[in-house]
């Protein structure tokens, strides 16, 4: 079977959860079928839409430059002419039995059509809400959850973007460089008012996601929070079907939990702010005891929408040396990484859906406290393999680091209570028994 897989970016690029889990099952399909991988990157020294064709980990892998310097308008980031006769061509090419959508963000809405014109399968990986949400996250600007169920509300997060004009995206990627944050901010409002923008191009992008699911075959939803949600938004049920991620073992198999008399804190992953870090940090400065540290991994990076929050972390770790932020870590050391954590904390203030670090600390015995928020109450049992706390709240976050301080044995039981994840072995065939009923249907 020829399987083609569409996402946003890829390892060794990326090594967030929707490119470290689509890296894991394309590998362990590729030893069974012969899998290609289309992708983006974003690389200012390379010419605009190159398309790069490499071999990698027994993959095939297809990645398009998309920096979005020659972007125009608002509609070009969400359907390109150029990406979907790229890609076009490349079906034609490659002739797939079938193709497996993990995101289309940064690249176009015009790939699904392209694929339904030769009348191929499409299986798309729900890993966030983007076929609903710009952002993907149905997260305000003022971090409350979003119903997204109205342009106004989508106004409120999209306006800047709306007011894409010829060269502004060019310029911005410039000044983000050179200037510091709050005078880009100053900028872009004065880029706001000056461009004009109009609720109109919303409707279009909105008209354009409801089109895009409607083309799809099959949805696969990871935890049971999300496919609820897609259902709240008109897809039918009988087109999403459940199935959690699955793992591969091999970067825990060798793992042993460093002891340490210090009591160990960690968190991991995309620094953003609907991540909830901030909230984190407050809730562990407030604790006063020495014998705690707090560790950070995640890439601290000026993201777009977000400038000036890496510096608002950094103020609010201030000279607390008991916090460290780590950097960026590669997905292959994460068994070395929580070999060393004794608590994972997830403090996410958006609808996350199944999320892998959860997971990974499961796969690594190592208990996990977490935001009572979207599917993470699917993963964490409050007061069996881990804690719960209401999201956004620093105090009871605080409380329950404070009484995990104050009982340390009941880590032994959390972990003794931690459910088995499955394996990306099982996993993929479970997903390739769903592309071949797709595939045979369309035979029928």
């Amino acid at each position: 079977m020829k399987i083609l897989h569409v996402v946003h970016s890829f390892v060794p690029y990326t090594m967030a959860g929707t490119e470290v889990y689509s890296y894991n099952l394309t590998r362990e399909q590729a030893r069974r079928h012969k899998v290609f991988i289309f992708f983006r990157i974003n690389n200012t020294k390379e010419r605009e839409y190159s398309l790069t064709h490499k071999s990698f980990d027994g993959l095939e892998s297809y990645a398009i430059n998309h920096t979005f310097r020659a972007c125009n308008s608002f509609s070009e980031t969400y359907r390109d002419n150029i990406i979907d006769t790229k890609f076009s061509a490349l079906l034609d090419v490659i002739k797939p039995d079938i193709v497996h959508i993990h995101h289309l963000a940064f690249l176009s809405c015009g790939i699904v059509k392209e694929i339904k014109k030769r009348d191929i399968p499409i299986i798309y990986t729900l890993h966030d809400y983007w076929l609903i949400c710009y952002r993907g996250q149905l997260i305000k600007e003022d971090l409350t959850i979003c119903k997204g169920d109205s342009v106004n509300q989508c106004w409120d997060c999209l306006k800047y973007l709306v007011s894409i004009r010829k060269y502004s995206m060019y310029l911005y990627s410039i000044l983000k460089k050179k200037i510091p944050a709050h005078l880009l901010w100053a900028l872009k409002r004065i880029h706001l008012l000056l461009a004009n923008p109009q609720e109109e191009e919303l409707k279009d992008w909105k008209e354009t996601l409801e089109l895009t699911r409607s083309k799809i075959d099959l949805f696969i939803a990871p935890s049971h929070f999300i496919r609820k949600k897609f259902i709240e938004y008109g897809l039918p049920e009988d087109k999403i079907l459940n199935s959690p991620y699955g793992f591969d073992y091999r970067n825990f198999t060798a793992l042993t939990k460093q002891e340490s008399p210090v009591l160990r804190f960690g968190f991991m992953g995309t620094l953003l702010p609907m991540k909830g870090l901030d909230v984190l940090i407050s809730a562990f400065k407030e604790i006063k005891n020495e014998n705690i540290k707090l560790v950070i991994y995640g890439k601290l990076f000026s993201y777009s929408g977000f400038e000036s929050y890496p510096n608002k972390l950094k103020s609010n770790i201030g000279k607390d040396n008991r916090i460290k932020l780590k950097g960026g870590y590669d997905n292959k050391d994460i068994g070395k990484i929580l070999s060393n954590i004794d608590v994972l904390i997830v403090p996410s203030l958006w609808l996350e859906n199944a999320p892998l670090v959860i997971q990974e600390a499961f796969l690594s015995r190592t208990p996990v406290v977490a935001s009572r928020i979207g599917g993470i109450p699917e993963l964490v049992t409050d007061g069996v393999n881990g804690l719960l706390f209401n999201p956004g709240d620093a105090g009871d976050l605080q409380r329950k680091i404070q009484y995990i301080i104050d009982n340390r044995d009941i880590l032994r039981k959390f972990s003794e209570n931690i459910p088995k994840i499955k394996n990306i072995e099982d996993n993929a065939k479970e997903i390739e028994e769903i592309y071949f009923n797709l595939i045979n249907k369309k035979k029928l």
